[in-house]
């Protein structure tokens, strides 16, 4: 039975990770500057070359936020945070039409929102020139950012549809780009050496999106 089990919970090239929404018990909507303070401890963490990445993905009423704290001291407008979504579950091994891509820049007017399509991240309307400009909302999302001395902040507020889109279970990944000291990170991390940017490349390998019940 164990042996059942463990054969059952493997699937070739999938994450060992599991991230989970949590309910957030406030009566006012969250804000930028809540932190661990506010949130509890962040159910992600990676490190890059200027520190730790913390992520928080919780729920307040009808809406799922993501808040994300990126260290980074040498400020260059395309440093980025990249978050990727498979809402249908799907688990595909390339970008599919159910996939969609927020590619935030530190300098955010620079920031592209993308969308699977045959296997690639197409740009809206298939203009690669494309850039979000002067706009921080789109549909069903809305997007605020802080720059700081030592890095920069995200919270990023999505329609619960984003996540309840289909029966199986959604799917996420991030990833960063620092321009100095230079590097991409990802979580989760790529498979056998391959490089951080593979990751947003196949949904297969983002992690499971569970959302924790309100007690």
């Amino acid at each position: 039975m164990i042996a059942l089990l463990a054969l059952l919970s493997w699937v070739p090239g999938g994450p060992a990770d599991t991230l989970l929404i949590r309910p957030l018990r406030s009566v006012t909507p969250p804000v930028l500057a809540w932190d661990s303070s506010v949130l509890g401890p962040p159910q992600v963490q990676f490190q890059t070359g200027q520190g730790r990445v913390l992520v928080w993905l919780f729920r307040w009423r009808d809406t799922v936020f993501l808040r994300a704290t990126i260290p980074d001291s040498t400020p260059y407008w395309g440093d980025d945070f990249v978050i990727s979504l498979d809402t249908g579950g799907d688990a595909a091994s390339s970008p599919q039409h159910d996939d969609f891509q927020w590619y935030f820049r530190r300098v955010t007017d620079s920031s592209v929102i993308y969308r699977g399509r045959e296997g690639r991240w197409q740009a809206p309307r298939g203009d690669p020139d494309w850039r979000l400009g002067r706009e921080r909302t789109g549909g069903g999302w809305e997007v605020s950012t802080r720059a700081e001395r030592r890095g920069w902040d995200l919270l990023l507020r999505l329609d619960r549809a984003w996540f309840t889109a289909s029966e199986e279970r959604p799917r996420i990944a991030f990833r960063t780009y620092d321009n100095e000291p230079g590097g991409w990170t990802s979580w989760p991390a790529p498979l056998g050496g391959a490089p951080a940017t593979s990751v947003e490349q196949a949904p297969v390998q983002w992690a499971v999106v569970l959302t924790q019940a309100t007690p």
